[in-house]
């Protein structure tokens, strides 16, 4: 099986090849700005035998489109996103990538008739949790998106409800939640809150963390690979988008299961919470997708701490 996966060397799409390699699939990476160095780090020799990188932009059609075809792609999975402080330096340039960049993907699967297409929509899609009268928000729940990147993805998914209505394009929208890994991009909310609450910490580093008051859903970036693979394997049959559930989590205690594992580190936790909705329901990904998380929050920062000491030559924690 031969897979086209876009952001390739972001923080899911890096444990999302090497899931492919080591179900002996075939990964085409197709990224603007491939960081070769980390899949090099996070992939074996013989992993990354079965991968192929190709400098390459969504918003390209054309190249998008002959990319696919002259590699024989049969499942799409779309992870290239703008997040952060780029969607404010340049909202147009993120438009363009966020929302023309998937409408390109659902297009070229149309065309060119790719059996399966995966892609990240967000829980930014969802809006304030006063707006939602139930605790865990359902599913199908209404969107309220209260900024420019949940607007694109929730145009997203009516874009791709569209093409599965009109043209029967198979594809199915994973709404992550907070995802985390030693990989983790700089940059944006999730990126800056990583850095200084597990990676800095690993290695030594006094940090600073925002959002020191808030609860939030975490999932480790090894299980939102899994859950693209498993959303690969099945046929969409109505339902076209799925809430992830994550861990509930407050950025405290992850702070204090840090400082065990780290009783030197400096740690300060900066006041504020995180307004958007973190409670889903979660009934419809695991009868739909079958989905169960692997990594409890523990297991996936001592994980993310290890692997960034191992990258520092420190021991294991």
């Amino acid at each position: 099986m031969i897979y086209l996966v876009t952001g390739g060397t972001g923080l899911i799409g890096l444990y999302t090849v090497r899931e492919i390699a080591r179900e002996g699939g075939q990964a085409v990476i197709y990224s603007r700005h491939p960081r070769v160095s980390y899949l090099e780090r996070l992939l074996s020799e013989e992993e990354r035998a079965r991968v192929k990188i190709i400098v390459g932009d969504v918003t390209d059609f054309r190249f998008l489109a002959h990319t696919v075809k002259e590699n024989n792609v049969d499942i799409i999975i779309h992870l290239a996103a703008v997040l952060g402080e780029a969607i404010a330096a340049n909202p147009f340039a993120a438009i363009k990538i966020n929302a023309l960049g998937t409408i390109n993907l659902f297009e070229t699967a149309r065309l060119l008739e790719v059996k399966k297409t995966v892609w990240a929509s967000s829980i930014a899609v969802f809006g304030l949790p006063e707006r939602y009268p139930e605790e865990y928000i359902p599913n199908d729940a209404p969107h309220y998106p209260p900024r420019l990147y949940g607007m694109c993805k929730s145009f997203n998914e009516r874009v791709a409800d569209f093409y599965f209505d009109q043209y029967s394009v198979d594809s199915t929208a994973l709404r992550y939640v907070w995802t985390y890994g030693v990989e983790i991009q700089e940059g944006g909310v999730s990126g800056s809150l990583i850095r200084q609450l597990m990676l800095n910490p690993a290695v030594g580093k006094a940090s600073k963390v925002p959002y020191g008051d808030a609860t939030i859903g975490w999932i480790y970036a090894e299980d939102a690979a899994k859950l693209a693979m498993l959303a690969s394997k099945v046929t969409r049959k109505k339902t076209g988008a799925f809430t992830v559930p994550g861990e509930l989590r407050s950025v405290k205690e992850v702070a204090n299961y840090v400082r065990d594992l780290l009783p030197d580190s400096d740690i300060t936790l900066l006041p504020g919470g995180w307004s958007e909705a973190e409670k889903f329901e979660t009934s419809p990904i695991r009868e739909g997708l079958g989905y169960h998380s692997k990594w409890t929050v523990k297991q996936g920062v001592r994980r993310t701490i290890n692997l960034e000491r191992s990258y520092h030559c420190l021991p294991p924690v």
